[in-house]
């Protein structure tokens, strides 16, 4: 059901704004999902759930990877998947869609803060990630950086790590779209979002932490929150 509430510009803006993303990406509109207001201020988009009021969302994903070397958090299911934690059937670029619908922009600086030795990248905007899931008749929650273990530091992501980078745009393709990298941990310009660990700029320290880790092939919700500060 869709609802055509002047107080409810969130579904307008995703028009507008899909059309433009899309069209920039393709040369076309194309199809996109539409936005429905399911519950007053909660809004489903495609396989997203957005909560306008939270400044958070959630996606649908499995438990990909519980052992071995990981350079990524979340990718698509179609993505890097043998190196990643978790895999998912949204596209990368309704991810970044609805970052946008929430209005929170792309921190661009972030790549050009790490060249010149990562100066001042403790005061650029984070992203935390929760991911949630039934075992047993229990609702578990953890946050996605306890989920993920330095071999050598014996110590786990480091909190608020995840940046909302956007991913390279081409020639019109949007690269993320391309290689289904979402949420890298180790640093890749091409990924939706990225992690501001020190050591991210290794491929061969990360781990998955196994006390926090539900079995593999599970299913999961992976929850963004965005923060309310400007």
């Amino acid at each position: 059901m869709h609802y055509r509430n002047p107080h409810n510009s969130i579904r307008s803006l995703a028009h507008v704004f899909c059309l433009l993303f899309y069209g920039f990406l393709s040369g076309k509109s194309g199809e996109y999902p539409e936005i429905s207001e399911i519950n007053p201020g909660q809004f489903q988009f495609g396989q997203i759930l957005i909560e306008k009021e939270n400044r958070e969302f959630s996606l649908p994903a499995i438990c990909n990877q519980t052992s071995g070397l990981i350079e990524y958090a979340l990718v698509h299911n179609q993505g890097k998947t043998h190196e990643s934690l978790f895999c998912t059937p949204v596209n990368p670029k309704l991810i970044h869609a609805t970052f946008l619908l929430l209005k929170e922009n792309p921190q661009l600086e972030f790549f050009k803060l790490l060249e010149n030795g990562g100066t001042n990248i403790a005061q650029i905007r984070t992203i935390q990630i929760f991911v949630e899931w039934e075992q047993n008749g229990t609702l578990c929650k953890e946050d996605l950086n306890s989920m993920i273990r330095n071999q050598y530091a014996q110590r786990m992501l480091s909190q608020n790590a995840f940046v909302f980078t956007g991913s390279k745009v081409i020639e019109g393709v949007y690269l993320a779209e391309e290689d289904g990298s979402i949420v890298a941990v180790y640093h890749d310009s091409r990924a939706t979002l990225n992690s501001r660990d020190d050591e991210s700029d290794s491929d061969d320290v990360w781990l998955p932490n196994p006390e926090k880790m539900p079995p593999k092939e599970l299913p999961v919700t992976i929850r963004f929150q965005l923060p309310f500060t400007k």
